[in-house]
């Protein structure tokens, strides 16, 4: 009889693992009323695992029962494992309630238990960990984790975690647009499922590969839909409704693809609407059917309430996160809604609802209050240690001499830092983003012009606004323009600095200003002849954030202020405006400006004393004055900073790139942590102004940060820059400020004649 429960755990365990829910649970509950906490071990194995059976059915409260039990018992008879088990297993709760900073936060913390105690189980744990990222967006993230969890898996023969970590590659890989891996995933994954005799996890891959397989089909859709709606009949008897009901929606999208409307609505209705806790994407996906049925019955009114009811939900999703990572990353979640609304608003050739959609489906995390992350202890000592670990990196490099265990120690600061960052709770009573209306955009460009970059699959429009009028216009293809900026940029940093030969430089000159005119001739020449001589305010897309607009002809000497969206550029114009008495030129005190120069730099410290002179009431920050922390202290109080030194942009994560400074590099992290930023901020280094693109048009890098931070204008480069060019760009810059000429036009004329810099103003200008 001692025995039994345990006995009965175990059969649990394999009918759970085989895929009969129904089955191990009435195992474990028999087992859970056999125990006691004189076996306190069998006690918390069992009620972990039925808590898993529970969330699997979808009983929350159950599962969280369970849990906090297992804990409970766990602590008190210091069981540090199975303590830990149960963390990592109510942050799965956390997931399914759509708690994602709490879950990940609890995910972080057990890494190091397992590490200590159960590195077998790191596996399982990089599983669950994906999960949670791929519902916040970070597909990229989520799929170096199951990278890791399946090489774990695979060495330690865990065949049922190596199954789930494929499953999770296919997850990300179609929410990252590669459908065909996505495919090949689920594939392998459900051939896995099978092989164990777990009929339901094979039934969920099945469902992957036939969302996977939609996204790429051309033809031949009505057998997709076959295909799904036997699935849906599958999928409920197991136990997986909310399953269930996305086959259905699957068979119904397939069949509008086949022409098939009367037997689409029938699909979807099958599939029902969704219930109230299923996951975000299922009721996108909800969403996103009626809007396809309602244009398929000529009915764009109810396709819009159904995209709209979408794009809110997204909304409310994006608001639980408190840094600017998850925030932009998010968007990913809706980039088919926003497709779809947007298609349909082109299509349409209203101007307006063009206008509209566009705004809906761009840049949406800077609409949410600033995300500044709470006070920290730990996070800060570990932004210095990562400051410090940088700067001897990069001596050591320059004297040629070993850096050891620095670039792993490197990593994994930066990965705990940025998991950090991902447990700040957002504020979910953040109201919806209020965009600007388009007479207002209108009644603010005075005599410039608003450029709003759009893409309409391959091919990439304008929506051209003056104060007087609206226009639609075809640009050309948005590859073509996307090869010559690439082209241009690498044009700009072959030249920069270097003492190039005098038959190299002159074809370096020759490339960059034919690359130059290419680029003009994809984006902007089309539109020159509506455009004349106006002022220019550009909303890119892709790519297009990062185009070095001085360079290209029909722009030089024109002023160019580069936005994220038309929202963002009225929002800062009007903070402008209102800090109008604290900027130059302008009535009440004079502005703080603070001029910081940064060490290695030939021009950095020659620069700064230059402007300082235009300057005479500026804080000055040079050689070994020009701390990060003394930089940090002084940004927080100053209407303008600049920031003279060299810089990296970092790819990888370009809120961990680099502003180099005595003592140790400023991160773009550190300006998320200093609180309001200037009014104004010139980062005179190199190429600071590139930018991660993420789906949405969400930009992701230190410009991004500034201008959450506060920031209305940074001037910035998307290349390198040569030393005696930016020392000659940002004198001639601050001489016109001080004059009282706004930013862009201030950066326009310092530019003028000047074709190798890639210096930018961002935000308002």
């Amino acid at each position: 009889p001692a025995q039994r429960p345990v006995l009965l755990a175990q059969r649990g365990l394999l009918l759970k693992r085989s895929g009969r829910n129904d089955q191990a649970l009435r195992q474990y509950d028999e087992a859970v009323a056999l125990l006691t906490e004189a076996s306190p071990l069998d006690l918390v194995k069992v009620l972990n695992n039925r808590s898993l059976v529970h969330l699997e059915a979808g009983h929350v409260r159950l599962a969280r029962a369970d849990l906090r039990r297992c804990g409970q018992v766990a602590a008190r008879h210091g069981l540090a494992l199975h303590a830990a088990l149960s963390r990592v297993n109510l942050g799965c709760m956390d997931v399914v309630a759509g708690d994602l900073p709490s879950a990940l936060g609890a995910f972080s913390a057990a890494r190091a238990d397992y590490e200590l105690l159960a590195p077998g189980r790191l596996a399982s744990l990089a599983v669950e960990r994906a999960r949670a990222l791929v519902a916040a967006g970070l597909f990229t993230e989520a799929d170096r984790e199951l990278a890791f969890a399946a090489r774990e898996a695979a060495a330690r023969r865990l065949s049922h975690t190596y199954a789930d970590a494929l499953q999770g590659r296919a997850e990300a890989a179609l929410l990252a647009g590669r459908a065909q891996a996505a495919a090949q995933w689920a594939r392998e994954a459900r051939a896995r499922f099978q092989g164990r005799g777990n009929i339901r996890r094979a039934a969920l891959a099945s469902l992957l590969e036939l969302r996977a397989e939609l996204a790429t089909a051309t033809e031949q859709t009505a057998a997709i839909a076959l295909r799904g709606q036997s699935l849906a009949r599958r999928l409920s008897p197991l136990g997986l409704p909310e399953d269930a009901r996305v086959a259905s929606l699957v068979a119904a999208r397939a069949l509008l693809q086949a022409g098939q409307v009367t037997r689409a609505g029938r699909a979807a209705t099958r599939a029902g609407p969704p219930g109230r806790v299923d996951r975000l994407d299922t009721r996108l996906l909800w969403r996103l059917t009626q809007a396809e049925l309602a244009a398929a019955a000529s009915q764009p009114a109810g396709a819009s309430r159904h995209l709209l009811a979408g794009m809110a939900a997204l909304h409310r999703h994006r608001t639980q996160f408190g840094c600017l990572d998850l925030q932009t990353g998010a968007a990913v979640h809706g980039q088919d809604l926003a497709r779809a609304g947007l298609a349909a608003a082109l299509a349409s050739g209203a101007p307006g609802a063009v206008y509209r959609w566009s705004e809906r489906a761009r840049a949406q995390a800077l609409l949410l209050p600033t995300a500044r992350p709470p006070d920290n202890p730990a996070v800060a000592a570990a932004l210095e240690e990562l400051r410090q670990a940088r700067h001897r990196l990069r001596t050591r490099e320059l004297a040629g001499r070993p850096v050891s265990g620095l670039r792993a120690r490197i990593e994994a600061l930066q990965r705990g830092i940025r998991e950090q960052s991902w447990t700040a709770p957002g504020r979910r009573d953040a109201p919806a983003p209020s965009l600007a209306p388009l007479r207002e955009i209108r009644d603010s460009l005075g005599g410039a012009a608003l450029v709003t970059y759009l893409r309409d699959g391959p091919i990439l429009r304008a929506l051209v606004v003056t104060g007087d009028s609206v226009h639609l216009r075809t640009v050309g293809g948005y590859a073509a323009a996307e090869e010559a900026v690439l082209r241009l940029r690498a044009d700009l940093d072959a030249q920069a600095g270097r003492a190039l030969p005098g038959r190299l430089a002159a074809a370096v000159t020759a490339a960059t200003r034919q690359d130059a005119a290419a680029v003009a001739a994809a984006v902007l020449s089309p539109l020159l002849a509506g455009l004349g001589d106006r002022d220019l305010v550009v909303v890119p897309t892709g790519i297009l954030m990062t185009v070095p607009w001085a360079a290209l002809p029909g722009c030089a000497g024109r002023p160019v202020t580069v936005t994220p969206s038309a929202t963002v550029w009225r929002a800062a114009m009007a903070q402008r405006a209102a800090d109008r008495q604290r900027d130059p030129g302008g009535p009440g005190r004079p502005a703080a400006i603070l001029l910081v120069a940064g060490p290695g730099n030939a021009r950095g410290d020659a620069e700064i004393r230059a402007i300082a002179r235009l300057r005479p009431h500026a804080s000055v920050l040079t050689g070994t004055a020009a701390t990060p922390a003394a930089t940090l202290a002084a940004l927080s109080v100053a209407d303008i900073a600049h920031l003279a030194a060299h810089g990296q942009h970092q790819a990888e994560n370009a809120l961990f790139s680099t502003l180099d400074l005595a003592g140790a590099p400023l991160l773009g992290y550190d300006l998320q942590q200093a609180g309001q930023a200037p009014l104004m901020v010139v980062l005179s280094s190199c190429d600071l102004g590139l930018t991660d693109v993420r789906p949405g048009d969400e930009t992701f890098g230190m410009v991004t940060a500034l201008l959450n931070a506060g920031s209305a204008t940074v001037v910035a480069s998307v290349a390198r820059v040569a030393d005696d060019t930016a020392m000659a760009t940002m004198t001639g810059y601050h001489r016109a400020i001080t004059a009282g000429i706004p930013p862009a036009a201030a950066l326009a004329a310092a530019l003028e004649g000047e074709t190798s810099a890639g210096f930018v103003c961002f935000g308002a200008g």
